[in-house]
């Protein structure tokens, strides 16, 4: 991959093989846990399965219906991200890490990892952009795609991208879903107490089929002129797979954890 200049991390970038939601937490986290400075990691990755995903702090517990999500194969797994629940199914799911005081921290390092994403999107035809205005909910509010909150990536007014973000040690991750097919209307009939999820906007819909490929190919380089520094494919590191592991078996696959609020 071509370098470029900017803030003076290297950065390692991960494509990923599909996996369960457990799975991709835990590793999501063990990259945050094993950060060093100077460093950044991009991740890259799929679902194996249909997974909601809840936010860390999002009220779960008694408001889904887990007999008609095993009907339909449905797995939850909540994050360690902020936020609220996603159904992960037809989509790239980006995560990064990198130091928690890059771009004078949290609130800068979300605008700029948004402004990478419209810029790579852009390549393949999006007229995507990040909401000046929006609304901040809860964790407690519904669905994370009901409506885009500021600074978020959206096309014409609908969310396309939807992101959390939380600091682990010295590190910032930051993951979400950009939505290549499908709604998120299953989320409708798991939670009957949440408001309708209206659909959000897919690539398909904007611009025809796009391969899973051609599309972290296309973000990879809107994320590399945004954040500059030195970017290289990368692998995990001695002890990340580890610490992944044991973070999918200790807390992302128990069910203690996932409903535990």
């Amino acid at each position: 991959m071509a370098s470029a200049k900017g803030n003076g991390l290297t950065w390692r970038v991960i494509f990923d093989e599909a996996g369960t939601g457990a799975h991709n937490m835990a590793r999501d986290h063990a990259l945050a846990m094993s950060a060093r400075r100077g460093e950044g990691v991009l991740r890259l990755y799929s679902w194996s399965a249909k997974t909601v995903s809840f936010g860390r702090h999002e009220p779960a517990n008694e408001l889904y219906d887990k007999s008609a999500a095993d009907a339909a194969g449905i797995a939850f797994v909540r994050r360690p991200t902020g936020g609220r629940a996603v159904l992960h199914d037809a989509e790239l799911t980006y995560g990064l890490v990198l130091p928690d005081r890059t771009y004078r921290g949290p609130k800068g390092v979300y605008t700029k990892i948004h402004e990478g994403l419209a810029h790579g999107l852009a390549q393949l035809g999006v007229e995507a952009e990040v909401a000046a205005g929006g609304v901040v909910l809860t964790p407690d509010a519904g669905p994370c795609f009901q409506v885009p909150a500021p600074g978020e990536v959206v096309v014409g007014g609908q969310k396309l991208v939807g992101s959390a973000q939380v600091r682990i040690g010295n590190a910032l991750l930051q993951h979400g879903s950009i939505i290549l097919d499908g709604d998120q209307s299953d989320l409708n009939q798991l939670n009957s107490t949440a408001d309708p999820v209206p659909a959000p906007a897919t690539l398909r819909a904007l611009v025809g089929e796009v391969s899973t490929w051609d599309l972290a190919e296309a973000i990879t380089g809107g994320l590399r002129g945004a954040l500059g520094g030195q970017w290289q494919e990368g692998e995990y590191r001695s002890g990340e797979l580890e610490e992944a592991a044991w973070l999918e078996s200790e807390r992302y696959g128990n069910d203690e954890w996932t409903w535990r609020q």
